[in-house]
């Protein structure tokens, strides 16, 4: 009683496999996970890499953001040291959404998001809104919707040492830090390391 018709059912499972198609073909084509290093985004989208760090015995966590375009150029940095100690995947989550209210804050139209943390990146591309930090995802992918395109991405940890290394100095310093068209000096190096080819695989 009141339910679909067989026709409008076949409809919409189509429209549904249809949108499926588009989706997972920009997917693929665009965001093809690194294999060998870090690759640069297709022109007009940037590449937000993040990162969390964590240390019990220091009781002190902290996030690292690095925004790079289609050149592999910085168009952004941000340490961030947290409040107080959070685990190390909490602080992953945190990351995360910081580095899309960052690019949301610098107005940037198409992002790319990568993170080390698989765990995290399916969180938020399964939608996992009731998991343990759901209201956190359910925040990331409300700022998600201001972007005209936003996708997660998992990347090995051996090509995630920029954002990494901004998250440690984060947790050293204690100071939140914001650079602009610039790159910190000293990430320089570990901006290298990052294109670098993985002789492994």
């Amino acid at each position: 009683d009141g339910g679909l018709s067989p026709l409008q059912v076949w409809h919409r499972a189509r429209n549904a496999v249809e949108e499926f198609a588009c989706s997972a073909s920009w997917d693929f084509g665009l965001v093809r996970p690194a294999s060998s290093s870090w690759i640069p985004p297709p022109p007009g989208v940037f590449k937000v890499n993040v990162d969390g760090a964590s240390s019990e015995q220091e009781g002190s966590s902290s996030v690292g953001v690095v925004i790079r375009d289609s050149n592999g150029q910085v168009v952004a940095a941000l340490c961030l040291p947290l409040q107080s100690y959070f685990s190390a995947e909490l602080s992953k989550v945190f990351a995360l959404e910081q580095g899309v209210l960052f690019a949301q804050e610098l107005q940037l139209p198409r992002i790319i998001v990568e993170s080390d943390a698989l765990a995290v990146i399916q969180a938020v591309n399964d939608k996992a809104t009731g998991s343990i930090y759901g209201h956190l995802i359910q925040g990331i992918l409300q700022v998600c919707e201001s972007f005209e395109s936003c996708h997660f991405k998992h990347l090995s940890r051996s090509f995630n040492s920029v954002a990494h290394e901004l998250a440690q100095h984060a947790r050293r310093t204690g100071n939140c830090q914001i650079w602009k068209g610039v790159a910190p000096p000293f990430i320089l190096s570990f901006l290298q390391s990052d294109m670098q080819p993985d002789i492994c695989s």
